[in-house]
């Protein structure tokens, strides 16, 4: 399938492989402040996802890592595969105060007869180590809902005593 950009012609895979790269140029330009890392958590996800046609039901593993040594704040990273056969690759920047929070970010999504699709996505979650949470993604107008239960477990850990030598584990999201 051809696009007309100006006067070339634009392979459909060529504009997929524009966005994966711009999406890809973006989560490392978020992540340059890597180092100063202070938990990292990792976990599945599961979604009912409604709002366009039948309702329908995608997993995910997401990871994320939270720098909480000041104003808590995060950048995540997941990929969500929907039994559509849609694949959804998002990243989000996040804040919380350690059971609640919301973050937002682009979402680009691939298969499910609709071909590629860049967008935003915004999420609301409460949690601790079991987490719900109600997510919108926003694609070319059109919007969609989900809702959906995770688990997320650290998996690393820097700077976090707590002055008795002790892990403060009730800091981490």
């Amino acid at each position: 399938m051809k696009y007309k950009v100006g006067i070339d012609a634009v392979d459909h895979s060529q504009m997929v492989s524009r966005k994966i790269l711009i999406i890809t140029a973006l989560l490392f330009i978020v992540n340059s402040n890597v180092l100063a890392q202070e938990i990292w958590t990792v976990g599945p996800m599961l979604h009912a996802n409604f709002g366009r046609g039948k309702p329908t039901v995608s997993f995910a593993i997401e990871g994320a890592y939270w720098n909480v040594s000041q104003f808590p704040h995060s950048v995540d990273f997941g990929i969500e595969f929907d039994r559509r056969k849609t694949t959804r690759f998002y990243s989000e920047l996040q804040t919380g105060i350690g059971v609640a929070g919301i973050s937002v970010g682009p979402v680009l999504q691939v298969g499910g007869g609709d071909g590629a699709k860049l967008g935003l996505q915004g999420t609301a979650w409460i949690n601790y180590y079991l987490g719900l949470d109600y997510r919108m993604r926003f694609f070319r107008g059109q919007k969609h809902q989900s809702a959906g239960l995770y688990a997320k477990l650290p998996v690393a850990t820097t700077g976090l005593d707590d002055g008795d030598g002790g892990d403060s584990w009730g800091d981490w999201d």
